[in-house]
């Protein structure tokens, strides 16, 4: 929210034995994100657990990041 100009977003949560979703949507303009890693750092995070990650402009106005993160199956 810091950087998207917005009061407020919306964050779920799914979750399945075999993997788990985050999703979180703003109706903000976006920002400068300053002089963090942000985006890249998330990217590469997920990317260390093997997971997939999106982000992007929503095409009705507003931002949307989402990661899918696997479950490993010794925790299912």
């Amino acid at each position: 929210m810091r950087h998207a100009g917005t009061a407020s977003c919306r964050v779920s949560v799914d979750y399945r034995d075999d993997e788990v979703r985050i999703e979180v949507l703003d109706d903000g303009r976006g920002g400068d994100a300053g002089n963090g890693y942000g985006l890249i750092g998330m990217r590469e995070r997920v990317g260390v657990l093997h997971g997939t990650f999106a982000a992007g402009p929503r095409p009705e106005g507003g931002f949307r990041v989402e990661a899918r993160l696997p479950v490993p199956a010794g925790v299912r």
